[in-house]
């Protein structure tokens, strides 16, 4: 039977900031990977950590909706992986022009690789957020304070 891992976050910036961080080469190394390698009819991430290794290669793009919505078919190889990982961005509120909500949903995963995905989307989301928020978690009470919302006093 196969499963899913779902992970959210949010970041004190944009939506076109938070989705070019997934679609862009040089922003994706500053938080996912090591080597990308993006383009409009395919999409390839190379990611190596010390003790972790994830090849992408031949994952691509199924859905691109910008600003809203990236689905893409990832596919690793060497652990016989064939799975889909949908990434949406939302606004955190109505009036908050600098809050992004991120949710990845990767699905169609093996049981014994739900820890190991759950950590890894985790770890990466965290490093996302420390990017654009350093320390800062947002958490619901922050979604009226003036730098979130772009109001002036």
């Amino acid at each position: 039977m196969s499963k899913f891992v779902h992970r959210s976050t949010r970041l004190h910036c944009n939506l076109l900031q938070s989705y070019q961080m997934f679609t862009q080469e040089e922003k994706l190394k500053k938080w996912l990977c090591d080597e990308a390698f993006t383009n409009e009819n395919g999409f390839e991430i190379i990611i190596n950590a010390e003790n972790l290794k994830i090849q992408t290669k031949g994952s691509r793009v199924l859905e691109k909706k910008n600003e809203e919505k990236l689905v893409i078919h990832w596919i690793e190889e060497d652990k016989d992986i064939d799975s889909i990982v949908e990434i949406n961005f939302m606004q955190c509120a109505k009036r908050t022009i600098h809050c992004v909500e991120i949710h990845i949903l990767h699905k169609n995963l093996p049981d014994e690789l739900i820890d190991f995905y759950n950590n890894f989307w985790e770890k990466a989301l965290d490093t996302l957020r420390y990017y654009y928020n350093s320390d800062w978690v947002i958490q619901d009470g922050d979604l009226t304070l003036t730098k979130l919302t772009g109001r002036s006093l």
